[in-house]
């Protein structure tokens, strides 16, 4: 017969709801002081007194009985805790006879103590082997790491909380050996791209995010809720999951309550965040206005400002004036072609007039935890804000995370849960559709610091009357209307029901059922802007010329299932593990759009306020997942380990008789530290195991969001609207459909690891290496070319092979030691790892360059060879190897520009046939091309270090790449400057220092001329070996100094435990780019040209305390 649960101790007493409640109100009050009671009757120290009973003690070392200082010493359920002092003693009240302690320090085994009718305690603690001990999540369950086969690395929650990131991509950078985060954009909100081990198919492909079993964003999630984070990398480890997790897996699992009396724990952080490249830009209008005029002219023939030369007297006369003087104002009414016009002479700063160089944020955590042996919970909140770059109508991002977390032991063989998360965010901008990135694409031309934003009346400018080119394109026009720009929200809402029957001690079945949904709200109105070139004009901007409202839904519910069993077993010196079950997963994907035109308010959003032309569309798809799993573990002694995975997958991403597959993998382990012959050795070396894999996983169709890549078996006709009108309305019309491959099934991913672990010298060092190649087979590619009068697209069938090797190395080192008679714990950490993919199936049969062939690596860059500058014209015109090829549009440039000239860049003839060119294009004849580098990233690494002392607590870490080459792109404007268009707003301070003149022969930059690194043609456009960069670095990713403040001052404001901090992130970096305008780090993420919302240099300060 079931027993009422106990109200009383279940659920949190009245004083906890209300330290929950104030702790509430501070949150959502950015404030981080917080006042509690009680109670109306009595103090807590009142309630405290009546039961409190005072218990000493001394805690001493099991290897030479030395008394131990720094010792931890807690009240089980609570954070009323003190530390040993130097002779290892500690004082300390307990609420009653009933208390229990628990005693821990770096490097010993935690000890529970029951108080009793003790007063006096004498602990005695054991050195803890951790590598022995420590428990692994892996898939549907955990295993002690010393008995892993397969290629796994575990993140636990305390090396996360130092870092006071909303984002936990973020935090994981650097500290995972082939979990390869990067970031392209800055803008808030945005989360990090996550690749495990490097190159997995041409159709790209992440590894399988799983929160708590479901699956999920990893940028969703708050990091404050996180308990650990395991990275399954090879087969062996990510079998279980089949097809999903072919490229990886990373398995998140959160926090779960703490048996007790209810825990509240409250964290703050403000922060205040600049970019992390530079922005002292040349704002000098003089200066900027004759580097763009002279690079146009050039090119050209024609000047691009149209200044005459008394028009630059009027500049050079404000040359230095570093503010407006009123005596010669930067803006003048002139008379020109008959109008009365605006006429610009400044020395405007164009970006700090568009963005803020600092951005505050605001982030508050709180949770809390508690319960009884029978029903316990765990709760938490958060709240996030960060104001973005943009100065005029700020940017700024909210998010909110809420975590709900309870279990309850019905019976004592029959366990349920509830696991539920809602995930809240929005991206409020201005200006361009798409956010702010849209807008520093926009603002990066034509915006010249002679050029004023506003005219002296506030009027906004667009363009100047001397030319035909629109100032800053209009943007800033846009901005200051103020009106036009857009909203970015997620909602998302997962929700966990579990059961867990134990059948025996060591049989049990876990039953989940999951459902989520995604909801995704985008809107944006664009706005009519106005400018004035004549006093008291006003005329409309031609790029912002409507009005229209645009909203864009997405609708993605999820459903998920697990049943599972487990059993173990140990007879004699033999183990027996086994898991087995099944899951089912189903999702449907819903988009609506909808616009109008001719707005009625220029401040309520909605499609009905409008009476201009009605726009909508949409579109679904679903998928279904199926597969049967199981896993057996075996071990003899703890010597030979042994392990099988597999799983029977089914998806509807394929035709029938396509659907299904196995995916089947096996590991073994030799711990050879347990061998009798390794006795003599076991003292410095403690563990030794060897690991081996083999295993085999499939791989899905490219996970876009086209609805076709969902149903790739069926043949669709596509519509569209054509410009034929009928009636007065414009025709729709079906197309016929494109061929389709009809025996598409899954890409597979065979992977073989080997690996080895090594603990040393009282497990204080550890060592992990990996070594491993994944051949990724019948990838989905273009098939074999057909005939052109065939007239349809190639369709894609299993045609392409990719082979990835690589390795990974993690070491790490713990210890303590006595400074001035207190323990310093420290520990450093260093990872590193590579790859390397090559192309082993591609139909390619000539191996043309410019598509991928059997035996390329991926990455490579072919480019021409540079031999200098010519110094003088008369080297340059008489120089015989035709240039023509690469350097073409010099022959439309004016008079003597035609020609080379000194200065021009003087490419090798590397085939000796006189002429600069790419042959055929191909790897038998690619004429003066050759391989100058490879544009993948080579070298991952982090370091990891960390001490505290007194209190005082340090960590620091350093993340970065060894080497990657890039090639500015035609628009890296911060890169090229007016090489590429000469027109660009942003170029760099002392630019010209670099520019090659008769003065400055050792430049690094060629003589100046226009568009050259633009248009395909120009001598800087084609690839070559002086301007290719490496782009790796090296960046101090994170720095932070805490201080635990003692439980003697705390304890007089009834907080157990108090501890504040400063925090640094991304604050130096090392780069041999060749310029410190862009950011290395998101070249690496794919911000091709470095044109994009900048990364942010982060300090700091934050707050934690515990109730």
């Amino acid at each position: 017969m079931l027993k009422p649960l106990n109200a009383t101790a279940a659920q949190p007493t009245k004083t906890g709801i209300r330290l929950l409640s104030c702790a509430l109100l501070a949150t959502f009050v950015g404030t981080s002081t917080v006042a509690v009671k009680a109670g109306p009757d009595r103090p807590v120290s009142s309630q405290l007194a009546i039961q409190a009973i005072s218990v000493r003690g001394k805690v001493v070392s099991s290897e030479n009985n030395e008394p131990l200082p720094g010792v931890n010493v807690v009240v089980k359920g609570s954070q009323r805790g003190t530390n040993t002092d130097a002779k290892g003693q500690f004082e300390l009240l307990v609420p009653d006879n009933n208390a229990v302690l628990v005693f821990s320090f770096v490097g010993y085994t935690a000890q529970e103590v029951p108080v009793g009718n003790q007063t006096q305690l004498n602990v005695v603690l054991k050195p803890d082997d951790k590598a022995l001990s420590e428990v692994v999540v892996v898939g549907y369950g955990t295993q002690k790491k010393v008995n892993l086969t397969g290629a796994v690395s575990q993140v636990q929650a305390k090396d996360l909380e130092d870092r006071p990131l909303n984002n936990l991509s973020q935090i994981l950078q650097g500290t995972v050996p082939n979990l390869n985060i990067t970031f392209g954009t800055g803008q808030p909100g945005s989360g990090g791209s996550l690749n495990v081990r490097g190159e997995t198919s041409f159709n790209g492909g992440g590894p399988l995010v799983l929160i708590d079993g479901v699956p999920g964003d990893i940028n969703r999630i708050n990091p404050n809720d996180v308990e650990t984070i395991s990275v399954l990398k090879d087969a062996a480890a990510s079998a279980i999951y089949g097809a999903r997790g072919a490229f990886g897996v990373v398995l998140v699992t959160t926090k779960t309550a703490k048996n007790g009396k209810t825990t509240i724990s409250y964290t703050n952080n403000f922060g205040w965040s600049t970019p992390t490249v530079s922005t002292d830009f040349l704002t000098n209008g003089y200066e900027h206005a004759r580097l763009n005029d002279e690079a146009f002219l050039r090119a050209t023939g024609n000047t691009y400002t149209r200044y005459s030369e008394e028009d630059y007297k009027e500049l050079e006369a404000r040359r230095y004036d570093k503010t407006e003087n009123p005596a010669r104002p930067w803006t003048v009414v002139k008379t020109v072609n008959g109008k009365e016009i605006y006429n610009y002479y400044g020395n405007y700063d164009w970006w700090n007039t568009l963005f803020n160089m600092t951005q505050p944020s605001r982030q508050h955590n709180l949770n809390l935890s508690g319960g009884t042996d029978k029903v316990n919970y765990y709760l938490s909140g958060s709240l996030y804000e960060k104001d973005g770059i943009m100065r005029i109508n700020t940017d700024k991002f909210t998010q909110y995370t809420l975590r709900s977390k309870i279990n309850a032991q019905l019976t004592p063989w029959l366990k349920i849960s509830n696991n539920t998360q809602y995930f809240d965010s929005k991206y409020k901008y201005p200006g361009l559709e798409g956010g702010a990135n849209a807008n520093f694409v926009a603002i990066t031309v034509h915006a010249l610091p002679a050029y004023a934003p506003r005219n002296p009346d506030g009027t906004a400018t667009y363009n100047t009357l001397k030319n035909n080119y629109s100032i800053g394109d209009g943007l800033f026009a846009n901005l200051l209307k103020g009106v036009a720009g857009g909203e970015k929200k997620v909602h998302e809402l997962t929700t966990i029901n579990s059961a867990t029957i134990d059948f025996t001690k060591n049989w049990n079945l876990v039953a989940n059922y999951s459902f989520s949904f995604y909801i995704a709200d985008d809107w944006y109105r664009s706005a009519v802007a106005q400018y004035s070139i004549q006093p008291g004009i006003l005329t409309t901007v031609p790029n912002y010329n409507t009005d229209q409202y645009r909203q864009t839904m997405w609708f993605d519910p999820m459903h998920a299932t697990n049943v599972y069993t487990s059993f173990n077993q140990t007879f004699g010196k033999h183990y027996l593990g086994a898991t087995a079950g099944i899951n089912y997963e189903s999702k449907k994907h819903q988009r609506l759009f909808g616009a109008r035109k001719n707005l009625l308010s220029e401040s309520l959003n909605d499609l009905n306020l409008g009476t201009g032309e009605q726009l909508s569309s949409g579109d679904s798809y679903q998928y279904s997942l199926f597969g049967a799993f199981f896993r057996l573990n075996y071990d003899y002694e703890g010597r030979y380990l042994l392990e099988v995975n597999g799983r029977y997958d089914g998806t509807s991403r394929f035709g029938e008789g396509r659907r299904y597959g196995l995916f089947p993998s096996v590991s073994a382990g030799w711990r050879v530290s347990e061998e009798s012959f390794f006795t003599p050795l076991r003292n410095v070396v403690n563990n030794l195991k060897i690991r081996a894999s083999y295993g085999t996983l499939g791989n899905q169709l490219p996970s876009n969001t086209s609805s076709a890549s969902f149903y790739p078996y069926i043949p669709i006709m596509p519509t569209a609207q054509s410009s034929w009108i009928n009636n007065g309305q414009k025709l729709y019309y079906v197309d016929s459909p494109n061929p389709i491959s009809p025996n598409l099934t899954w890409e597979k991913a065979t992977t073989t690891n080997l690996g080895l672990d090594v603990d040393l010298l009282k497990s204080r060092l550890n060592l992990a290496f990996d070594v491993y190649t994944r051949k990724t087979t019948d990838m989905l590619v273009p098939g074999q070319v057909l005939p052109a009068v065939y007239g349809a697209t190639v369709p894609t069938q299993n045609a392409g092979d990719l082979k990835t090797t690589g390795f990974e190395l993690a070491i790490g080192w713990r210890d303590r030691v006595k400074v001035a008679g207190k323990p310093l714990s420290y520990n450093a950490s260093f990872i590193v790892s590579d790859s390397k993919s090559t192309v082993t199936k591609y139909d390619n049969p000539n191996k043309i360059l410019s598509s991928r062939y059997e035996g390329q690596t991926i990455g490579d860059i072919w480019g021409y060879s540079i031999d200098g500058f010519f110094q003088t014209n008369e080297e340059a015109q008489a120089y015989t190897v035709d240039q023509t090829v690469v350097n073409r549009q010099r022959l439309n440039a004016p008079g003597d520009w035609s020609k080379l000239q000194a200065g021009d860049l003087k490419f090798i003839d590397l085939d000796g046939n006189g002429k600069i060119d790419q042959g055929a294009n191909t790897l038998t004849d690619h004429g003066d091309l050759r391989i100058i580098g490879n544009s993948r990233a080579r070298y991952r690494y982090g370091i990891n270090l960390g001490a505290s002392w007194n209190g005082f607590d340090l960590s620091v870490l350093a993340q970065g790449i060894w080497r990657k080459h890039w090639y500015p792109g035609n628009n890296a404007d911060k890169f090229w400057g007016p090489y590429s268009r000469p027109y660009y707003s942003f170029i760099p301070a002392n630019f010209a220092d670099d520019v090659w003149t008769p003065e400055n022969r050792d430049a690094y930059f060629p003589i100046l001329r226009g568009y050259t690194a633009l248009n395909s043609g120009g001598d800087l456009q084609a690839v070559n070996d002086r301007y290719l960069q490496n782009v790796g670095y090296l960046r101090l990713k994170n720095v932070v100094i805490g201080y635990t403040i003692p439980e003697t001052l705390t304890r007089k404001i009834r907080v157990p435990r108090a501890r504040v901090y400063v925090s640094g992130e991304n604050l130096l970096t090392y780069t041999p780019l060749r310029t410190k305008y862009i950011d290395p780090e998101q070249l690496d993420g794919d911000a091709t040209n470095g044109r994009t919302y900048p990364l942010s240099k982060t300090i700091s300060a934050g707050l934690t305390v515990t109730f």
